[in-house]
């Protein structure tokens, strides 16, 4: 059993960056990556203690990661992150496109031009520059894969004043999808979509009486935390999955379907 478990979901050897991953989900996805093997770069752009913390917690259970700093929505700024990441690494085998921000909750009519072009470049644009600067690393990797970070209300819109951050979120789905078929058979691409996980974004937008709401209506009676996201990410990068591209993974307690 245990060399099943190593051939379809360990990740010995393999090497992973995943953005936004100073806290939540993007933490737990990191955490879950070191721990079926892979040597983690840990992105953040301005929480230096807190990624700096989750290098720390890797380290001390016996994996390896380091730190990369940059700003996401900077395209320049993603070329030089990239530029350091061959230069430690020379190839990379899995890109986990997590970082994004619902930012804030406005109607499309209180929603400023700074406002939009930040949510734009924070929840697409962001995605769009890693995923372009690192193709030419990733065709040098082993059995390289990309899963972008999607979300529930890619499919319902959203709410509560969440339109254009749902509508982003939108763009990741066909992106994903459109990418799986670009740059197979070589590179696999999947995304997950979370429902409603319990990180600093809800806690910081969304009130008790909303998400007990919520997790009364999800089939599974609870809202999500972040190793729910974080063992369908180690999936989909493994062996295991070596025969999905082109999906979204929906992460909801049924929540979708209620």
């Amino acid at each position: 059993m245990s060399e099943f478990l190593t051939q379809n979901f360990g990740l010995r050897g393999k090497r992973a960056l995943v953005t936004g991953a100073s806290r939540g989900i993007g933490r737990a996805i990191a955490e879950g990556l070191a721990a079926a093997g892979a040597e983690v770069c840990v992105h953040y752009n301005k929480s230096r203690g807190a990624a700096t913390e989750v290098v720390r917690a890797i380290q001390h259970d016996g994996g390896k990661a380091w730190l990369a700093q940059a700003d996401l929505t900077n395209s320049s700024a993603v070329r030089a992150l990239f530029a350091k990441v061959e230069k430690r690494w020379h190839a990379l085998d899995l890109l986990v496109n997590n970082a994004g921000d619902m930012l804030a909750r406005a109607d499309i009519a209180e929603t400023d031009d700074r406002l939009l072009d930040r949510l734009l470049r924070t929840n697409l644009y962001s995605t769009l520059f890693a995923t372009r600067a690192a193709v030419p690393l990733l065709r040098r990797g082993k059995q390289p894969v990309i899963i972008n970070s999607s979300s529930i209300s890619a499919h319902n819109g959203g709410g509560g004043g969440c339109t254009v951050y749902a509508a982003a979120k939108g763009a990741i789905h066909t992106f994903t999808r459109g990418l799986a078929k670009e740059l197979g058979p070589r590179i696999r691409v999947n995304a997950i979509a979370p429902g409603v996980i319990m990180t600093d974004i809800h806690r910081r937008l969304s009130n008790k009486t909303k998400l007990d709401r919520w997790a009364k209506s999800t089939p599974l009676k609870r809202n999500g935390i972040p190793e729910d996201c974080a063992a369908a990410v180690v999936f989909l990068c493994g062996a295991g999955a070596s025969f999905i591209t082109g999906e979204v993974i929906e992460i909801n307690g049924g929540l979708w379907m209620a």
